[in-house]
């Protein structure tokens, strides 16, 4: 007669399913709130050169459309660094599941990822203040 044994494997699914939403809380970012509409035809809101900074203000429709090509280049190069280390964090979540271990060799990119919040909070002010001075395309690059 066989005796009945106790299975582990109840346990260690439930332990890689918690390992996996870990992993994957830890990695991901949260969306940056939208800004209010001031630049659409229907905006609901319209502003004035009175709501930017007075050095954003002196700033040309050439000079605005060089900061956003500035901008798109650094989040571009933040972008990229958070993208070569996602196989080796894929890598390391999966070795994770099995082992703790590989945890640690994980890099959520935590400062590329704030960079690239305060780009897009730059740029958005670039897009609002080319609006209000009506340069040719909004000041598009």
């Amino acid at each position: 007669m066989e005796t009945a044994v106790p299975s582990s494997s109840r346990s260690k699914v439930g332990g890689m399913a918690v390992l996996m939403a870990v992993l994957l809380a830890a990695c991901a970012s949260s969306a940056p709130p939208l800004p209010v509409d001031t630049t659409s035809v229907n905006r609901v809101q319209s502003i004035g050169m009175d709501a930017f900074s007075k050095e954003d203000a002196a700033l040309s429709c050439d000079r605005i459309a060089a900061e956003r090509r500035d901008i798109d280049a650094q989040m571009q190069a933040a972008t990229g660094k958070i993208e070569d280390n996602r196989t080796q964090n894929q890598v390391a979540g999966y070795l994770g599941s099995q082992l703790l271990l590989p945890l640690l060799a994980t890099d959520n990119n935590q400062a590329e990822k704030q960079q690239i919040s305060q780009l897009y909070a730059r740029r958005d002010v670039l897009i609002k203040l080319a609006a209000v001075k009506d340069c040719k395309g909004g000041g598009a690059v």
